[in-house]
C-alpha cells in the first residue's frame, strides 16, 4: 500500500507539463464553486471530489502508475451531462461549462491511453 499523502510529492516528480495539467484540472473543476447557485455546479464539484477519492484509492493500491486514469471514470457520464446542459446555459456559466468540457475531454483522452497501455503491459508507466 502506498501512502496517499505522497501522491502530490510524486506528482511534482513528473514532467512539468503533467504537474501543470493536473493543476489546471483541479482549478477548473473547483471553479464550479463560483457558480454554486447552479445545481450543475454542485454536481461538478461533487464528481470532482468523488473522483479525487477514487484516485487516492487507486494510488494507495498501485502507486503512481497509468492505472490512475481510471480515477476519472465518473467524468465520462459527467462530460455527456455537461454537453447536454451546455446548450441551455448562458453567460459566464456557459463559458465555464465549455472550458470544463474541453479540459475533461482532453484529460479523458490521456486517461484512456494510459489505462490501455497499463492493461496491455501490466507494468507501470509514467
Amino acid at each position: 500500500m502506498h501512502n496517499p499523502l505522497r501522491f502530490f510529492r510524486e506528482l511534482l516528480n513528473q514532467p512539468a507539463w503533467v504537474t501543470v495539467w493536473v493543476g489546471v484540472l483541479m482549478f477548473v473543476n473547483l471553479a464550479g464553486v463560483a457558480f454554486w447557485s447552479e445545481s450543475l455546479a454542485k454536481i461538478i464539484v461533487a464528481v470532482f471530489l468523488l473522483s479525487s477519492m477514487l484516485m487516492m484509492g487507486l494510488y494507495s493500491a498501485f502507486g503512481f502508475q497509468r492505472i490512475l486514469g481510471l480515477g476519472h471514470v465518473l467524468w465520462v457520464p459527467l462530460l455527456g451531462y455537461l454537453l447536454v446542459h451546455l446548450r441551455q446555459a448562458s453567460g459566464a456559466f456557459a463559458g465555464y461549462l465549455l472550458v470544463l468540457s474541453v479540459c475533461i475531454g482532453i484529460s479523458l483522452l490521456f486517461d484512456i491511453r494510459d489505462v490501455w497501455l497499463y492493461a496491455r503491459s501490466g507494468r507501470s508507466g509514467h
